[in-house]
């Protein structure tokens, strides 16, 4: 009995210390919709003790959402908590010693409707998806969902503003990317298909776009003027251990075959790569595209430019290693290359004169066989914070024997004959340079003082042993024989040059936002030219109307200082270099000395505002005075025949030009719209031109002058705007293009206007499940119009389309369909009688095999409809060619790849 009564005043003292507590305080508010303002009636606001989350009392809101909790402990803490139908929870702590008058007032506590919220957090998914900051986007490539076993190709043609065409060539923001680095490293050379059809791309996090400085300007904030455009992919921690890579071989028809292999081991900041390929169906590198496929004349690896039909073997190593906490770092690759092309060409030509035009017509047969080995290595060691010393060096060996014989004719514009011409020649060519670049970088005590050195060293040379051979048969304006000429040379050259320059550049820090910058250049430049012709009637003696003997030496020294300025969103840099040049120069055979001074002013300007992280403008002027160069002051007569001769002119005076370019991008996260445009503008005033004078008999003489009180223009513009339609997961994007010009040049004593401009529109579509299909089109229209004042009448503008959609479809769990189409039309002019159209068709069908889908057997077929054919059409100042060849045409083909991987981190 006395036990419960000491319990029961135990419970009543505890109860009426909550009361004594509880009798002095208040909590007061009012709560309300966060979009409207309006109050919210009846929403549930609930009293929670903070140290035990014990309910204490709970309440609705009135009619003007207020609501009140009174006698309320003094130095107690609480959390409130709020809710209402349709609207996001939110809980608020409180502590009451912060109270004052004994009263925490919440005044408006603003509830979230959840269809808002449920939007905030798509932006914010969407916002990890892309960031822009200055001139480089950011994708976060989790975001983007690509098929398995997709290479980083697959995962580039899904991000906004980005195009990836059939060759596996990258468009951003409508320029072309030069570059594809891995964590910020070079990965084997400069050719980004071999990065982005080898690497997967689920072991991407980030794709980061943006212009690649030098490495003087990425250390000091000079602008240089070099920039170019690059991708670099950032690999996810968890695919940085381990060994990856595939390995794919074929055999077809018409005696096609093709073969490659793969290999990565990756271990943290160390990387050991190698490939191989060999093959005859135009592979000319394991991560080139099959150019010759569709007869494209663009040059890609080992110089392979789809003419002719090719048999290619080439290989490399790559490895790169950082340690002693990424102070020093190790990159080398090295890479080797055989090729061999046979094939046939036709060229029609028409060149405009002040008289009329000459219509020409050339057939050439060819054979080309080269071997290209080339190694690079770069070694950075970083000493303290401070101060980085780097040493990069290359070397490359190459050597092409080949082989050419064909026929040629010139006509007049009445189509009666000036000449025929038969040819055939022999050559072999070596080529060696070497490089050697050192560099020295420091941060002085004082924030933002610096010193840069840079060293670079160029040793190069080149022979050449070949015969050739020209029979020309000369025509009067009656169609009879008037003379004809037989030149047969044995050709010999020895060549070697040496480059220097040295770049010393100093940093001062005036203020907070403004800085100077001090830079200091030396040139130098050695070339010894020995090319010798002999006519073999007399093959002791020199022929010097088709032979050079040159000596030339040049320096140049350059000073320069800027001012940068650098805020919040704003970073502005201007300055001016000026350049003394002396150019030395000797014609042994000619017995002529030129000694030459030029002035060059060099002044720039750059300015970057930053809107916001997704939107942000750019703009540059670089203004820079060209010297002519040694074969143009002095040609090499070693490259004269028959029907070509080059004059000098010791009179040459520098050129300037003056360069204009702006960027803009931007993008709206919530809607997922990115979007940017891109233009240039380029002025050459008194340009530097080949002047070409041409005689009765079809012989053209040419030489270097000065158009003075002439401009070249030139202007581009390029946007693109892409968006994803949600309703239909399209992801969809247009382009407009417009690139033109004005130029000038002389023939036979008449200035030729030349006047061109082409107009673009590009439009994108791509949409993707996976598993499923995966859809991808890229199309393009436009109208190239050319005019010349010496031919105004003559009409070679042309309309011109492109259409390249691809398709994979997923089935019955294992198979997989790919279809492409490449499809090319071009409008016939006054000079090429007929439209041009071409469709190549390419498909093939597979099976998947092995845990992941890592085998794949397929069969396929390449030019399905037999269109192929190589084709180009050139126009430039007074002259259209149309160029057609031998090329890789239809044929069947069975194959295999495996994909294999095996990180430490997920099980295979």
């Amino acid at each position: 009995m006395t036990k419960n009564a000491l319990s029961l005043i135990f419970l009543l003292t505890i109860l009426f210390h909550y009361k004594v507590d509880a009798q002095n305080s208040t909590i007061k508010g009012t709560v309300a919709d966060s979009s409207l303002k309006a109050p919210l009636q009846n929403a549930v606001v609930v009293l929670l003790q903070a140290k035990d989350s014990f309910i204490i009392a709970s309440t609705r809101a009135g009619k003007e959402g207020a609501f009140s909790f009174q006698q309320l402990a003094d130095t107690a803490s609480y959390v409130l908590y709020f809710s209402y139908p349709k609207y996001a929870s939110y809980s608020h702590r409180v502590n009451m010693k912060e109270a004052t008058g004994k009263t925490i007032a919440l005044n408006n506590v603003y509830l979230i409707p959840k269809s808002k919220l449920l939007k905030e957090v798509i932006v914010k998914s969407q916002v990890a998806a892309i960031k822009i900051n200055g001139d480089t986007t950011e994708y976060n490539a989790g975001s983007f969902k690509v098929q398995p076993n997709a290479s980083v190709e697959e995962l580039l043609r899904q991000l906004p503003g980005l195009q990836v065409d059939q060759f596996g060539n990258i468009t951003a923001q409508g320029q072309k990317v030069k570059k594809v680095l891995v964590d910020g490293e070079e990965f084997f050379s400069d050719d980004p298909t071999l990065v982005t059809r080898n690497l997967r791309a689920d072991m991407i996090d980030k794709v980061q776009v943006y212009d690649k400085k030098s490495d003087a300007a990425a250390f000091t904030g000079i602008e240089d003027g070099v920039k170019d455009k690059t991708i670099n992919l950032k690999v996810k921690e968890d695919k940085n251990h381990g060994v990856f890579g595939k390995v794919d071989a074929g055999v077809g028809t018409d005696e096609r075959y093709s073969a490659q292999a793969m290999i990565n081991f990756f271990k943290g900041k160390r990387r050991m790569s190698a490939y191989a390929t060999t093959g005859n169906i135009g592979r000319s590198g394991l991560g080139s595209a099959d150019r010759g496929k569709v007869g494209s004349d663009e040059e890609g690896e080992g110089n392979y430019s789809g003419k002719g039909l090719p048999t290619i073997t080439s290989g490399g190593f790559h490895y790169d290693k950082k340690w002693t906490g990424d102070k020093t770092s190790f990159n080398g690759n090295y890479k080797f290359y055989l090729q061999n092309v046979v094939g046939a060409e036709t060229t029609t030509s028409q060149n405009n004169l002040p008289s009329g035009v000459i219509l020409s017509n050339t057939d050439n047969h060819f054979e080309n066989n080269s071997t290209d080995h080339k190694l690079n290595a770069k070694y950075i060691y970083k000493y303290d914070s401070t101060a980085t010393f780097t040493v990069y060096t290359d070397g490359t060996r190459y050597r092409n024997e080949s082989s050419n014989n064909g026929t040629s004719q010139n006509r007049r514009g009445d189509s009666s004959l000036i000449y025929d011409n038969q040819k055939s020649s022999t050559n072999k060519y070596d080529f060696n340079t070497y490089n050697i670049n050192l560099s020295w970088e420091k941060r002085l005590k004082k924030k933002g003082r610096t010193i840069s050195v840079y060293w670079n060293n160029n040793f190069s040379n080149d022979a050449t042993n070949g015969e050739s051979v020209s029979n020309s048969t000369f025509y009067n304006d009656k169609d009879h024989v008037d003379s004809t000429s037989l030149l047969h040379l044995r050709r010999k050259m020895n060549d070697d040059w040496r480059l220097l320059h040295l770049n010393v550049i100093y940093t001062e820090p005036l203020s907070k936002k403004w800085s100077m910058i001090v830079n200091y250049d030396l040139d130098n430049e050695s070339s010894h030219d020995d090319k010798r012709s002999y006519n073999l009637q007399d093959i002791k003696v020199i022929d010097t109307a088709f032979s050079s003997k040159m000596n030339t030496t040049s320096w140049g020294n350059q000073g320069g200082l800027s001012l940068n300025y650098a805020a919040k969103k704003i970073i502005l840099k201007v300055g001016n270099n000026v350049k003394f040049v002396q150019l030395n120069t000797e014609s042994v055979y000619s017995a002529v000395k030129v000694n030459k001074q030029f002035v060059n002013l060099n002044p720039n300007l750059n300015f970057d505002y930053k809107f916001s992280n997704y939107q942000s403008l750019n703009f540059s002027y670089n203004g820079n005075g060209n010297n002519p160069g040694r074969s143009q002051i002095l040609p090499f007569n070693f490259d004269n025949s028959q029907l070509t001769t080059l004059l000098m002119n010791t009179a040459l005076k520098n050129s300037f030009t003056n360069d204009f370019s702006a960027r803009f991008n931007a993008a709206k996260i919530a809607a997922q719209v990115y979007y940017g445009a891109t233009a240039g503008y380029t002025l050459v005033a008194n340009p530097i031109t080949q002047a070409m004078t041409v005689d009765p008999a079809g012989a053209y003489t040419y030489q270097y002058v000065n158009m003075n009180g002439y401009t070249n223009r030139n202007y581009n513009v390029s946007t693109y705007y892409s968006k994803k339609i949600r309703l239909i997961d399209l992801q969809a994007g247009v382009g407009l293009g417009l690139n033109g010009g004005k130029s000038f040049s002389p023939i036979n004593g008449v200035v030729n206007q030349l006047n061109y401009n082409t107009y673009t529109l590009t439009t994108e579509l791509f949409k993707s499940k996976p598993r499923i299909y995966s859809f991808y089109l890229v199309g393009s229209g436009g109208y190239t119009k050319n005019t010349s004042s010496l031919q105004p009448d003559s009409k070679n503008s042309y309309f011109f389309y492109t259409l390249n959609p691809s398709l994979d479809t997923y089935f019955w769990k294992k198979f997989q369909f790919h279809t492409d189409v490449n499809y090319f039309w071009q409008q016939k002019t006054q000079t090429f009688n007929d439209n041009f159209k071409r469709i190549i068709w390419n498909a093939w069908i597979g099976h998947a095999f092995l845990r992941q889908d890592q085998l794949m057997v397929k069969i396929s077929c390449n030019d399905i409809l037999n269109q192929n054919n190589g084709y180009a059409r050139t126009a430039t100042n007074t002259f259209f060619s149309e160029n057609t060849y031998t090329t890789i045409r239809r044929y069947f083909m069975i194959g295999a790849t495996w994909n294999f991987t095996k990180f430490n981190s997920i099980k295979q």
